[in-house]
């Protein structure tokens, strides 16, 4: 059985991320990417429609 809430018995899938930092002595030897940072634009377009929420 994957999923108890289906319909249908042993219907389903499931998925999951490993978002844990690797070690290279884990195997991982290439750089991590650098951080993604929002444009500024973007920025006053979130806060405006946060700010319009409330």
């Amino acid at each position: 059985m994957l999923d108890h809430a289906t319909s249908e018995i042993a219907f389903g899938s499931k998925l999951g991320f490993d978002a844990t930092k690797k070690l290279p002595g884990e195997g991982f030897k290439r750089p991590w990417p650098p951080l993604i940072k929002m444009d500024e634009s973007v920025k006053a377009k979130v806060e405006k429609l946060f700010k319009d929420l409330g």
